[in-house]
């Protein structure tokens, strides 16, 4: 099985960030890499909960993420299982662990590992998918820098 960690530091308050992966009004901003948009976020945020993630890509196609919480830890830690629903990847369901550390006033570490892929290809995009992402939430963070 393949896997990637990402370890950056944004700039934002911890609160904010832990909330932005997981409170629907936050990830529709940023939980698309590139070009794509989130159409859609439905997510009962709790141990055991469903989330499920609609993206539309620039060409018009929608495709749906869905998963489950496993570990949710407030400002700590998320767990959480990533399944697409179209099929179309050699990795069924892979699991993201993300953990959250306040690193210094106003700087949140971040660590996202995502394990389980089939193959290199599949884990290199998400891989790159993330980073861009990120990018958008590290804008996300510095235009709510009042959020508590």
């Amino acid at each position: 099985m393949h896997q990637f960690t990402i370890d950056v530091t944004l700039d934002g308050s911890l609160p904010f960030i832990y909330a932005a992966f997981h409170e629907p009004e936050y990830l529709s901003e940023w939980f698309a890499p590139g070009d794509c948009s989130v159409t859609q976020v439905m997510s009962d945020f709790k141990e055991g909960g469903r989330y499920r993630i609609k993206m539309l890509e620039p060409h018009g196609t929608e495709v749906s993420l869905t998963g489950e919480y496993v570990t949710v830890l407030a400002n700590e830690k998320l767990a959480f299982s990533w399944a697409w629903e179209d099929n179309l990847e050699d990795s069924v369901m892979t699991a993201v662990d993300v953990h959250f550390e306040a690193v210094n006033d106003g700087q949140v570490r971040l660590v996202v590992m995502q394990s389980g892929f089939a193959n290199q290809d599949e884990t290199d995009q998400h891989q790159y998918a993330w980073m861009s992402c990120l990018e958008k939430l590290a804008v996300l963070a510095s235009e709510t820098s009042n959020f508590n």
